[in-house]
């Protein structure tokens, strides 16, 4: 493994301690390498074939390449580009505003601000799509009010536009740049700021000339990572860009496999183009979190002294809650009143109340099994997930045995994957392999770790750097093998990150619906699909009733794994 061999103990060879962990080794090197290298090479394969996934009849072909630059496809690439540009800018200045008002000045409820912001970041994007949908479509409740209630019938809102896209993106997003930019602001060295006080800067010049270029490197990086989570997103474009007619790579890709002309080979070739753009995002991120790292944001020194709202704390109070009304006090009041209609209607007034879609919900063979689907995909997937992150991370920060950057490179490589690539490049694969896994919960999982994993990695692996090698040699000198000096040292250390990481993971998998889509059979439906489904048949009524209990179970869930893990309460 290239690793010192440990000496003798107890009168035993402990050859076999590093006989043990080289053999773990080698098993989670190569478990990792056919989990991100499979879908991938099988996506490859895939772009240079004429034919769908499975067929043996085909030929090779670099025409589904030579279709990228296609006015269609640049066109996509084009929307693609400039709506996650302008979702992102817009996410970085809105949730850097939140985390300045929340942690720089005297607001008065910080933390139910942060609370509230949390359960808006685990709130499902696609779930909140379909809310707004109802509330700004054309025949939505806005248009509704605007029509029947204030009789301007010349004004119509149509929420089916790039600028919807770019709406629903923010209010999800949002919460993602808050709690990124959080930590920074929280443990920023307050020395410059009060320096510059005292010299009788004001604070709105404080702000500008030393806090925000402080918080440059976090804030640049939060708008690499939310480009990325903006451009990879499947639910969001296709919910309001297919009816708007509003096309994105990952919506392309779908639509090339799902409906009719299908086009599998393009769809593969445009899979790996959306996995360039992402994987050269993440690349730049990396090198601007590397260089940060160099920059004096220590927290060394003492609070910095808030800044008081003063006249303006009613505009920030607006501004805060105001968010949150909007991405989730709202939508969720739209899908409670939805869930509970027998026909919609705009005007609650007018509307025939029923228990119907609940009771339908309750009854359904088909919607019990797309819950307990959803428990074991995100109970048994995450804990498959944080086992290989521990495992990675082991042996890539504290072992680094041969090859061991190899597999820290490897491990990060799904950061910069889209879910819905994943996916079909696991239907490429698992359609050419004698294992029938497609259509299964098993290829599910297997997504879901695929894609997630570099977050357990670096969870577990952010405090695993941090942990003094001299604990573990100390056992070592005691005569404990490095096996036993993991399990009885390292394990117990790390337990709280491990902790974190499950959490982390569960919720992932609970509201994952990208790199399952195209997986899925008619008995392997999780709630995201089964809530798609329903909202793709304009059953609004039943993806509302579904929405809301599958919102509740994720809600009861934060609350349940943060009681049972209190290391997660910090994600």
């Amino acid at each position: 493994m290239g690793v010192v061999p440990d000496m003798q103990a107890q009168g035993r060879p402990l050859w076999s301690s590093d006989l043990v962990l080289s053999l773990l080794y080698k098993a989670t090197f190569l478990v990792v390498l056919l989990l991100v290298f499979m879908p991938l090479s099988a996506l490859i394969y895939g772009s240079l074939r004429t034919t769908a996934p499975g067929q043996p009849v085909g030929e090779w072909t670099l025409v589904n390449y030579a279709n990228l630059t296609s006015s269609g496809v640049l066109t996509t690439i084009w929307t693609t580009l400039w709506i996650g540009l302008a979702a992102s800018a817009l996410c970085v200045i809105i949730g850097t505003a939140l985390a300045l008002i929340v942690h720089r000045t005297d607001f008065r409820w910080p933390r139910t601000l942060t609370v509230l912001i949390g359960l808006a970041f685990y709130f499902p994007s696609f779930i909140v799509a379909m809310a707004w949908i109802i509330i700004g479509a054309p025949g939505g409740i806005i248009n509704a009010i605007l029509r029947d209630g204030l009789g301007l019938e010349w004004i119509e809102f149509d929420i089916y536009n790039p600028w919807g896209i770019i709406y629903i993106t923010i209010l999800h997003q949002v919460p993602f740049v808050y709690l990124t930019i959080r930590g920074p602001i929280i443990h920023m060295d307050a020395t410059y700021e009060e320096a510059a006080r005292t010299a009788g800067a004001t604070p709105a010049k404080v702000m500008r000339r030393i806090t925000l270029p402080l918080l440059g490197y976090s804030i640049a990086s939060s708008f690499i990572l939310v480009f990325v989570l903006s451009i990879e997103q499947f639910a969001v474009p296709a919910l309001i860009g297919i009816p708007g007619q509003v096309t994105m790579l990952a919506t392309q890709l779908y639509l090339l496999v799902r409906f009719s002309p299908v086009d599998y080979g393009l769809a593969a070739a445009i899979g790996l183009a959306l996995s360039a753009i992402t994987g050269a995002a993440i690349w730049a991120q990396r090198r601007i979190t590397q260089a940060g790292r160099l920059t004096t944001v220590t927290g060394k020194a003492g609070r910095v002294t808030p800044i008081k709202l003063g006249k303006w704390r009613w505009a920030a109070n607006f501004f805060c809650f105001g968010f949150i009304a909007l991405a989730l006090l709202l939508p969720m009041a739209i899908l409670l009143y939805t869930s509970v209609l027998r026909w919609f209607t705009a005007n609650p007034f007018n509307g025939i109340y029923t228990w119907r879609n609940y009771i339908f919900m309750w009854e359904s063979a088909s919607t019990w099994s797309s819950f307990w689907n959803t428990l074991l995909v995100s109970g048994i997937g995450a804990a498959i997930g944080v086992a290989l992150g521990l495992l990675c991370s082991y042996f890539t920060v504290r072992l680094k045995p041969a090859g061991h950057s190899v597999l820290d490179f490897i491990t990060v490589l799904p950061f910069g994957v889209p879910g819905i690539v994943i996916g079909l490049g696991l239907l490429w694969a698992y359609a050419y392999l004698p294992i029938p896994l497609y259509g299964t919960l098993a290829v599910i999982i297997i997504a879901f770790v695929t894609r997630f994993l570099p977050y357990a990695v670096e969870t577990v692996g952010g405090q695993m750097v941090q942990i003094d090698r001299s604990l573990e040699e100390a056992a070592w000198v005691a005569g404990a093998t490095r096996l036993s000096a993991a399990r009885r040292i390292m394990l117990p250390l790390v337990a709280p990150s491990v902790q974190g990481a499950y959490f982390l993971l569960f919720m992932a998998f609970f509201r994952e619906i990208s790199a399952a889509i195209l997986l899925y059979a008619a008995d392997t439906k999780i709630i995201s699909v089964s809530i798609w489904a329903f909202f793709e048949q304009a059953n609004w009524g039943q993806a509302s009733a579904l929405s809301v209990a599958a919102t509740l179970i994720i809600f009861m869930s934060l609350l349940v794994i943060g009681w049972l893990v209190p290391a997660g309460r910090r994600f």
